[in-house]
């Protein structure tokens, strides 16, 4: 049997969402994120395909000091999101920190994820170098896992990238995968989150 692990960069899946597929009005189900990805990959693989684990990357919303009435709200509903995602069988929530950086010309916010890349190409690393999986499906676009897409692919894994359009990825990521599936607007209607 086939062993995968599926590492989602949450905030790739969140500009996917909000930039490619604005016009959709889908937010994903990650669970059946990981189903999708199970599916792509087992008809791909003649043996049948068991997700390990799934991990999501993520990092809280900033917050001002002291929390504004829009910080707690916001904060809030991604805590509820986090907690339904670690009620799922065989899911893990990592999350790393969001740093202020200062405005953008319109007055705009500027924040950076920090830790995200480096908790996934751990996570990577370490399920790969233990032999736990035969296969990874990568859900992101930063050219900073390439590495990490070298050191699994020297522990004998293969790599699948999960990816949106052209315009969302680097190039060398793509380059750097064993295989490849590109989310379009019939995959994002596939992991939509039922309405409620």
């Amino acid at each position: 049997m086939a062993r995968l692990a599926v590492f989602v960069d949450g905030g790739y899946v969140a500009a996917l969402c909000n930039r490619q597929f604005r016009q959709l009005r889908v937010r994903p189900d990650i669970e059946k994120l990981s189903g999708r990805v199970r599916q792509v990959v087992g008809g791909a693989t003649p043996e049948p395909v068991d997700v390990v684990r799934a991990y999501y990357y993520t990092c809280s919303p900033f917050q001002h000091d002291p929390p504004t009435a829009d910080d707690r709200n916001r904060t809030a509903g991604y805590r509820r999101f986090v907690e339904s995602l670690t009620h799922l069988p065989r899911f893990q929530v990592r999350e790393g920190h969001l740093r202020f950086d200062g405005f953008r010309e319109d007055g705009r916010p500027i924040f950076t994820q920090k830790q995200v890349d480096l908790l996934l190409g751990l996570d990577a690393a370490l399920m790969a170098g233990r032999q736990v999986v035969t296969h990874i499906a990568l859900i992101a676009g930063d050219g900073d896992f390439v590495p990490v897409i070298d050191v699994v692919k020297r522990e004998g894994v293969s790599v699948w990238l999960v990816h949106g359009p052209r315009s969302t990825y680097a190039y060398d990521l793509w380059l750097a995968a064993d295989e490849r599936h590109e989310i379009d607007d019939a995959f994002m209607r596939d992991i939509a989150r039922a309405s409620r």
